[in-house]
């Protein structure tokens, strides 16, 4: 193996002159680690950034001529971290009636410091632009349906069903599945691109107007149990059977013994609660198997390639009280919600225009937010069963020596599958030295900003992951971050920074985490409430945390390295202040 210092990677991507800032906010909820270069190479470059793109032109942000898919402006890697486009939102927000590039800032990104101030361009505006903006604005904010998100969601899911025999097709045909996967995650990302646009519309409207009626705090609560939201659905599905395990001494046993070959020990059992619990856990796996960490990229394990991922989550859930249960907070939130939206509807009810605005954001937000984690899942189903295929051409790559572990066959870019399939031990040195820098790129902290003017430092230059300081905090100290899901709680705080580990989470904890995929989401249901660095009030831990009904506090910036772990803290999911009660 290589000892020369990391300069560079593989899957890094060209600078754009006219969209020149990037940024890691809010793109570590959708790659916290590095993306692999097949990964990137095909699962994005040939199926979510051409996606992206049509959605921004479908939207109407900008014309097809205006910026480029190849090399994309519509997303940066760098060190293999994925990177949103900062001045492209921007331009939206030049050119959206009624918004500025601050608000899109703030809408996207939350409070996180460090963000560079806009620069104006002179294409910046563009009135056939903003007319277009318009249209679909009013469109968003009165529409009751997306039909193309509905079929593109099932697609995705007829694409699951009709899943071949792996083992039974030829190499190049593993190959040809995965890139047609890819195009299919093309297919599916122009509206779910539309809907993430979108989705702060109705949001934002329902904000205005409390604000106006000084019932600020209470915006959140009108967002709360929508219902529908997807990725939700499998943290229901999952407390469900932690009752199942809770209520049976056979199943506590077996999980007392632990989830690495739980269901091969299950599986000789005769127990009624056993076969309950067999059955439901491949209901979960046959919906929701394609959840796992970093699930936009296609390497790393799911719940159906590493069951115990979601079996581990399952054994936190059983010493859970079945007073958290998510099915009775649910209705709580939906009945409060219900209570608020009639009390401040009555109070605008003589201005025609606020009770207007308000009666449309309140379904708009409730839509898409619904369509949000829709689209998002429809996307990760399609790249899930390329990472399937992906999976048993690796472990041929094994059996015969070309690799030495199944996940270096994603160490391949897409334009180097036919010399792998043609000669496979011609790229072993290759694959091992990339997987040897891939597992470093994983120890470093990539820039949160990257600008084309500076250009993006060396990667021997980056500095290693968790390694800044931050400033200390005394009891009595109050974070302040971005209002997620509303409820106050107090409890000891536990800083996660891995969902695959979830032992640390106790019942009537507070989770402290950088940022949440819905890889995490089960683990919601183990804590009392939830802290994270990054995000806003449409960010995907806000979104399921208020069906959940667990408090959320977003956007509290360096909270995993500022919060000490055992410290008790008080977090108001209903404003994002943290108040410090106790220091461990």
């Amino acid at each position: 193996m290589s000892s020369q210092p990391l300069q560079n990677w593989i899957s890094d991507t060209e600078l754009s002159s006219r969209f020149p800032y990037y940024t890691r906010a809010n793109a570590d909820e959708v790659g916290p680690d590095p993306f692999s270069p097949l990964g990137w190479s095909l699962g994005w470059a040939k199926g979510c950034i051409p996606g992206v793109a049509g959605g921004f032109i479908s939207f109407g942000v900008v014309s097809a001529d205006e910026f480029a898919v190849d090399p994309p402006e519509v997303f940066g890697n760098w060190g293999g971290y994925f990177y949103n486009q900062l001045s492209l939102p921007r331009v939206m927000g030049c050119r959206m009636p009624g918004a500025s590039p601050e608000a899109i800032d703030q809408a996207y990104f939350g409070d996180h410091p460090g963000v560079p101030d806009y620069t104006p361009h002179p294409d910046d505006d563009n009135p056939e632009q903003t007319a277009k903006l318009e249209a679909t604005m009013g469109w968003a904010m009165s529409t009751d349906g997306f039909p193309r998100q509905d079929e593109t969601a099932a697609m995705a899911r007829r694409v699951v069903a009709e899943r071949p025999d792996f083992t039974a097709m030829a190499d190049a045909d593993l190959v040809a599945y995965g890139r047609r996967m890819a195009s299919l995650v093309e297919e599916a990302w122009v509206p779910y691109c539309e809907t993430c646009l979108a989705v702060s519309l109705g949001p934002g409207a329902v904000q205005a107007i409390c604000d106006a009626a000084g019932r600020s705090e209470d915006a959140v609560k009108l967002l709360a149990a929508i219902g529908d939201v997807e990725s939700a659905e499998a943290s229901f599905i999952m407390w469900d059977l932690s009752r199942t395990v809770a209520g049976s001494p056979a199943l506590m046993e077996a999980f007392d013994d632990g989830v690495d070959g739980l269901l091969g020990r299950l599986g000789d059992s005769d127990d009624d609660a056993v076969a309950m619990f067999g059955s439901g856990f491949a209901d979960l796996l046959e919906q929701h198997g394609h959840r796992g960490p970093n699930e936009w990229d296609m390497r790393p394990h799911s719940w159906t390639t590493k069951p115990e991922l979601a079996l581990g989550m399952i054994e936190r859930l059983r010493y859970q009280d079945d007073a958290r249960s998510p099915h009775v907070a649910k209705a709580a939130a939906a009945e409060e919600r219900e209570r608020l939206s009639a009390e401040i509807l009555a109070m605008v009810e003589s201005d025609e225009e606020a009770h207007g605005t308000l009666t449309a954001g309140l379904a708009s937000a409730a839509l898409f937010y619904s369509l949000r984690e829709k689209g998002k899942n429809s996307c990760i189903r399609l790249i899930h069963e390329a990472k399937l295929a992906f999976f048993e051409l690796g472990r041929r790559m094994v059996q015969i020596g070309a690799i030495d572990d199944v996940q270096q066959v994603f160490m391949a870019v897409d334009s180097e599958l036919e010399a792998l399939l043609a000669d496979p031990q011609s790229m072993r040195d290759a694959l091992l030295q990339r997987d040897s820098d891939f597992a470093t790129l994983h120890t470093l902290e990539p820039p949160y900003i990257v600008k084309y003017e500076e250009g993006v430092p060396p990667i021997s230059e980056w500095a290693p992951r968790n390694s800044g300081t931050a400033e200390t905090v005394a009891a009595g100290d109050v974070l302040q971050g971005g209002a997620g899901a509303p409820g106050v709680t107090t409890g000891t705080a536990r800083v996660v920074l891995d969902p695959s580990d979830p032992s640390a989470i106790q019942p009537g904890d507070i989770m402290v985490a950088p940022t949440t995929d819905p890889s995490w989401t089960p683990l919601f249901l183990s804590a009392a409430g939830v802290v994270v660095n990054v995000g806003a009030v449409a960010s995907h831990a806000a979104i399921v945390c208020r069906e959940l009904g667990v408090p959320c506090a977003v956007s509290v910036v360096d909270a995993t390295r500022r919060i000490p772990d055992g410290a008790t803290i008080e977090i108001d999911g209903a404003t994002g202040a943290v108040t410090i009660i106790d220091l461990p």
